[in-house]
């Protein structure tokens, strides 16, 4: 700041004015100032401000995997709204091959970096180790159900999805379903409403529970296997990647879907216009992240008023669940 000071020739006090946007500088000042920035390159320290001033305009997201297209969707949305609200957002993305000590890590570094608030996007952080950072800083949980008290979440209404998703198969006339049931975070949730809510309709299920930590071709083996021996006429996944890893082996198998196999997925966070052809419920990832992406005059993230609630999302099937072992009834 002191080689831009003597550059523009005013104090550093004026540099640090201009930077920081105040008004109570003359239109010639600012754009000397501007100029030196420019000339020398000068990049203001963010953090060093931040002290100073106390204040800080900068969120922090921290985001399980961006390779699921979910999480994808969900970041580049978050992204934008901040942005609208003139903002900025550091995001922290954990090694996905590692579990909840590597996200905790994350989440350290993000506030090390003293952001003024957290978004926090991902299944495996438990409740107790994120609700003592609430009377810190500004936290909302993002894409899970919660149900700890001092915890601001926007989650999706996995009960309704599962309604949907549990329904459509019943009524396409599946009996011999199986289903793929992680033992962490919301797939859990989302396998174990299905399994519930099917066989309330006398559908037998076989629950496959994954126990791998991300291992989303878990069990594309025993379903082909299953699936080849008759014992099944459809296989539930709890999110798209999985069912799209397993459409993979499905095809090195000779495995034929929908004809010899039904499947569903979960999220619709693949933007395929179609062209893919899953079977899923389409969660409102834009809903949920616009909502999460609030401002008040403090600047600081803050719950809006949707927060505690689920958003519904909507069954999308763009190729017939299946022809083999169903009615031709459709829903």
């Amino acid at each position: 700041m002191e080689a831009v000071a003597q550059a523009a020739k005013v104090s550093r006090a004026t540099v640090s004015r201009v930077l920081s946007g105040s008004t109570n500088v003359s239109a010639a000042v600012r754009r000397s100032v501007l100029d030196a920035v420019d000339r020398l390159g000068y990049v203001p320290n963010v953090m060093a401000q931040s002290l100073a001033s106390r204040s800080s305009d900068m969120l922090g997201l921290l985001l399980r995997d961006p390779r699921v297209p979910a999480y994808a969707l969900l970041h580049s949305v978050i992204q934008r709204e901040v942005s609208r609200s003139r903002l900025h957002m550091i995001s922290a993305v954990p090694d996905t091959e590692e579990g909840e000590t590597h996200e905790r890590a994350a989440l350290d570094r993000l506030i090390g970096l003293r952001v003024a608030g957290l978004i926090i996007s991902t299944g495996l952080l438990s409740s107790e180790l994120i609700a003592p950072l609430t009377s810190r800083l500004p936290v909302v949980v993002v894409g899970r159900p919660e149900q700890h008290p001092d915890i601001y979440s926007i989650s999706y209404d996995e009960e309704d999805n599962a309604r949907l998703m549990a329904s459509a198969v019943a009524n396409y006339g599946h009996r011999r379903v199986a289903v793929l049931s992680p033992i962490w975070g919301t797939e859990t949730i989302r396998a174990r409403l299905c399994i519930d809510l099917l066989r309330a309709r006398g559908v037998e299920v076989v629950e496959l529970t994954a126990n791998l930590f991300n291992t989303p071709d878990e069990h594309c083996e025993t379903v082909i296997a299953m699936a080849r021996r008759g014992e099944i006429t459809a296989a539930m996944f709890p999110s798209d990647h999985r069912l799209i890893r397993f459409l993979t082996e499905a095809k090195r198998a000779g495995l034929r879907v929908p004809e010899d196999l039904s499947v569903t997925g979960w999220d619709g966070g693949y933007d395929d216009d179609g062209l893919l052809g899953l079977t899923t419920v389409r969660i409102p990832i834009e809903a949920a992240a616009g909502r999460a992406a609030t401002r008040r005059r403090s600047g600081l993230v803050c719950a809006s008023p949707f927060c505690g609630g689920g958003v519904g999302g909507w069954w999308n099937s763009r190729r017939p669940c299946s022809t083999r072992g169903m009615s031709t009834a459709r829903r």
